[in-house]
């Protein structure tokens, strides 16, 4: 029961900081800048914690981390949502394209830094 309270106030807290950048970081010609630097980090952040867990072989309870604050923090819904309302067919493909190839890139990275630190 303690697990499922801190995925809850994990994700409050990571909804919060990615309220927090939309806020703070304007869009860009139309691009949405701020979701996408927040899907990026969270995509290298989710990496991180993955490549340490799996180097590692610890039974430490990722949850919280994962399914909690990088769940809240990241977006898929609000991505879509981009690429739906965009004003162009090339805007919109770009807000398709460039947020998932970073975001790969950014897992793969992270994933090696997580490996790399146990």
């Amino acid at each position: 029961m303690i697990a499922v309270a801190l995925v809850a106030i994990g994700g409050g807290f990571g909804a919060g900081i990615r309220w927090l950048a939309t806020e703070l970081i304007p869009p860009t010609r139309g691009f949405p800048t701020a979701i996408t630097i927040v899907n990026v980090v969270g995509s290298l952040a989710l990496g991180v914690i993955v490549g340490a867990e799996l180097a590692a072989s610890s039974s430490f309870d990722v949850g919280p981390l994962t399914v909690g604050i990088l769940a809240g923090f990241t977006t898929f819904s609000t991505w879509m949502v981009d690429i739906e309302t965009a004003d162009s067919g090339l805007r919109s493909m770009l807000i398709a394209v460039v947020p998932l190839v970073a975001g790969l890139a950014a897992a793969a990275i992270g994933l090696g830094i997580g490996s790399a630190l146990t």
